[in-house]
């Protein structure tokens, strides 16, 4: 409904919940000047890869960001990363819980965490509150809109924001990485909210990637576009209030706007507005929103990307966007997050949303009230291929058994690994668990292995439609992509400015910096070369030429490394491989097919 006033705000929004994090002493402010194409996301990985416990570790909030172009953002937009879900505190102020825990103390107790965490979710699904409709004058992300001619340009529309990439050396332009897509279905009123990675290309288009594997309902929409021969209506909201980048990560019912499941959390109404060139409502209380259109008749190659399964995801054909609107704040703030190799902040929010999501599923919707704890292990394993449930003594070896055949059915692709373990057993602690089942466990008697669950979110399996619930070799047998971190030169340039800033010793206590594993080319390492120097918009110009949805299969078709095309910087001249557009056909095409065989 529309309202002639505007409802008060009774929720946080981004500049609120990062002045919350500075008073609780869970912020760093950077004000030296970071250059958001080399340094930025590198300076921030600092804190996953060295030898900081996640207690210790903060957001990040960059108020002097620049360029390689040498352009200075300061004023106008800044960036903040990993505060959304930078460690368990962290997200218990974004989730609105820091009344009830005290977050200024590293010693959280994050089983009861997790255990307020699944009763607020279940809260908001069951008890949504419908969003209020305010007017363009009284919403924060419509002081400045963006159209026509006002996009195109070199320091115009997207190439006027202070985009960063996410790893540099690797990744082939700026990504929004913690941006939420908003669509509905062609008949349809619902409105979904996803956090899908988005590859800048030009100063008013766009790429983004709607994940097939996991069911997504972006993906579902798409599909009833696709069948009607119509483009489909998009926006992308970033820096949006923290309980909607909750959202983003997380499977909410089919049946309930997810600005509605957002105002559940929060027990307000979220305030919404109706967008300027397309018609879907948006957050009002957003920093930036960019609203397109999808021609679902062609797709455009895109990737490199660092992605949270710890490798790269190689280039393939995703979905063009041709922005048509931008509107935004006065003093805008981008929230990017941190992903890739795990430990990451997505890897905290998906541990934390899934953990809470598959313990109330067994508890409330099996019944199985023995479950005490579901944890769903991050490091490098990238939470959902290692589930641990905690059980209390003696409970009957059927539930046992019905706890660990639900945890994988849960959700889909979680739990390719799922140990149940009893309480004297610390589910975070993998030596715990590994004595546990080197010791409580008989390999014939007590583990099963089943056949057909769906690969999800994971590196592309080749001639592999589905996986096993199996333990597996998990030693190269083919060329893969390069790991999922920023190159060695970007994290030792990072290193200086993270001592320059006075931030505490940094202690690398795993991998951290990206290096190939041969799935890899040198058009892409030209490519990353041009997003670091800040000449990624050639890499749009490298791509832009878009190519028919069904010839290549539909979306995420892979491209192979030696059937790229190719970007000569000197003559500007795009050569491209002999039948292009070329797929890899050592990799199955998900996106063609009905998701009911896999």
């Amino acid at each position: 409904m529309k309202t002639n006033s505007t409802p008060p705000r009774a929720y946080d929004d981004l500049q609120a919940h990062l002045a919350k994090l500075n008073h609780y002493g869970l912020l760093h402010t950077i004000d030296i000047p970071v250059n958001k194409d080399r340094n930025l996301h590198p300076l921030v990985r600092w804190s996953y890869v060295s030898q900081l416990e996640s207690r210790e570790r903060k957001g990040f909030y960059f108020t002097n960001v620049t360029d390689s172009n040498g352009v200075n953002y300061k004023g106008n937009c800044d960036v903040c990363v990993a505060t959304t879900a930078g460690n368990e505190q962290i997200y218990a102020v974004s989730m609105g819980l820091d009344a009830q825990f005290d977050v200024k103390n590293p010693e959280i107790d994050v089983p009861a965490l997790s255990q307020a965490i699944a009763d607020k979710w279940a809260q908001a699904f069951s008890n949504p509150v419908a969003a209020v409709e305010v007017t363009a004058e009284e919403a924060p992300v419509q002081e400045i809109i963006i159209t026509g001619e006002d996009l195109i340009g070199n320091d115009k529309g997207l190439a006027s924001l202070p985009i960063p990439n996410n790893t540099p050396g690797f990744d082939t332009a700026p990504y929004f990485s913690a941006g939420l897509w908003v669509t509905k279905p062609l008949d349809g009123e619902r409105e979904n909210i996803s956090q899908n990675r988005t590859n800048i290309k030009a100063s008013n288009r766009m790429c983004g990637m709607w994940l097939i594997q996991t069911g997504g309902d972006a993906h579902k929409n798409w599909e009833t576009y696709k069948k009607a021969g119509k483009k489909m209506p998009v926006a992308l909201v970033v820096g949006a209030p923290p309980s909607l980048q909750l959202i983003g990560p997380q499977k909410t019912p089919g049946n309930i706007d997810d600005l509605d499941v957002a105002g559940g959390l929060v027990g307000a109404p979220i305030r919404k507005v109706r967008c300027k060139t397309v018609p879907l409502f948006v957050p009002a209380d957003a920093n930036i929103v960019i609203e397109g259109w999808v021609d679902p008749e062609v797709l455009e190659m895109e990737a490199p990307f660092g992605e949270s399964h710890g490798y790269m995801s190689i280039e393939e054909y995703n979905h063009r966007i041709e922005v048509t609107a931008i509107t935004r704040r006065k003093h805008a703030i981008i929230t990017s997050m941190i992903s890739q190799m795990a430990p990451s902040e997505s890897g905290v929010i998906k541990r934390l949303n899934y953990g809470a999501i598959t313990l109330n599923f067994l508890k409330n919707t099996l019944g199985i009230n023995q479950v005490l704890k579901v944890d769903l292990h991050e490091a490098m394993v990238g939470v959902s291929r290692f589930t641990v449930i905690v059980f209390e003594r003696n409970t009957p070896k059927t539930e046992i058994w019905r706890g660990l055949r639900g945890a994988t059915v849960a959700m889909r692709s979680v739990g390719k690994i799922t140990v149940a373990v009893d309480e004297d057993i610390d589910p975070t602690n993998l030596e715990e668990v590994l004595w546990s089942i080197a010791y409580r466990a008989h390999p014939k008697q007590d583990y099963e292995i089943l056949d057909y669950q769906a690969n999800g979110h994971a590196p592309k399996l080749r001639h592999m439609f589905w996986e096993s619930l199996v333990m597996i070799d998990a030693t190269l047998k083919y060329d893969m992509a390069p790991i999922a971190l920023p190159k060695k030169e970007f994290m030792l340039e990072a290193k200086d400015l993270w001592e320059k800033a006075g931030l505490p010793p940094v202690r690398p206590a795993r991998k951290w910096f990206g290096y190939s594993l041969g799935d890899w080319c040198d058009e892409w390492d030209a490519c990353a070369q041009r997003a670091v120097d800040g000449k990624w918009l050639l890499n749009g110009i490298r791509t832009q030429k878009s190519v028919s949805t069904d010839d290549i299969g539909g979306p995420t078709t892979g491209i192979p490394r030696h059937a790229t095309a190719i970007y000569d910087e000197k003559t500007g001249e795009i050569r491209y491989p002999k039948g292009f557009p070329v797929t890899d056909d050592a990799i199955p095409d998900f996106s063609a097919k009905d998701l009911s065989e896999f």
